[in-house]
């Protein structure tokens, strides 16, 4: 089972059920952002948000530090290519998935119906692909789970994808983000940069 094929499909998944990908151009508009967030696809200067503001170059390269070029094998998987990741990239990948399908349950959890259009969006997928979604989603919220696993240098890589993951609208969600950074020793002045650059509302006052 490829993490890195299932971060691209589960992400997209996730972002439609939730509403964020329509907002942000249809399935098209994520793939592209989602592999500038993890450090490769195209130029982050053409890439927008719902609000209209631009990713600028150090949403980009978040993850260039540690991510191994993970950002620029996850467009490439995206675009329909034939990719082979590394161990450490498919470990990476495995880390940014459990924490966008853990945020994604941050307002509560993830519905029948959300759950539903998300392994719908995923397409061809194996039982075992399927199953280990299904059993990520069915799990209970766990904010410490995502952050021990996070390797030292991917902390505001993994706060980016959890940001982008949901739509922040909801105390509880808010409440989250929160937990995450500081467990992930993010300073609110950090934070609340992550937020402006995207166009979400500021957590911190």
């Amino acid at each position: 089972m490829s993490m890195l094929g299932m971060l691209g499909k589960v992400a997209m998944g996730i972002m439609v059920a939730k509403t964020v990908g329509n907002a942000l151009g249809g399935s098209g508009g994520v793939s592209d952002m989602i592999g500038n967030m993890l450090g490769g696809g195209k130029d982050t200067q053409s890439n927008t948000t719902a609000q209209g503001n631009k990713l600028p170059d150090l949403m980009g390269k978040l993850g260039d530090k540690n991510s191994g070029g993970l950002g620029d094998l996850l467009s490439s998987a995206l675009a329909g290519n034939s990719v082979e990741p590394t161990l450490d990239q498919e470990k990476q990948a495995e880390v940014i998935l459990k924490a966008m399908i853990n945020a994604a349950k941050a307002d509560g959890n993830i519905d029948a119906d959300e759950q539903k259009k998300i392994t719908e969006h995923i397409g061809d997928v194996t039982p075992e692909e399927i199953e280990f979604v299904r059993n990520e989603m069915s799990a209970p919220l766990d904010v410490q789970a995502v952050i021990n696993s996070v390797p030292r240098g991917m902390e505001q890589q993994v706060y980016l994808v959890s940001l982008m993951t949901i739509n922040l609208d909801h105390k509880n969600e808010a409440l989250y983000l929160d937990q995450l950074a500081k467990g992930l020793n993010i300073q609110q002045q950090a934070v609340n940069a992550i937020h402006e650059q995207v166009g979400a509302p500021l957590l911190y006052s």
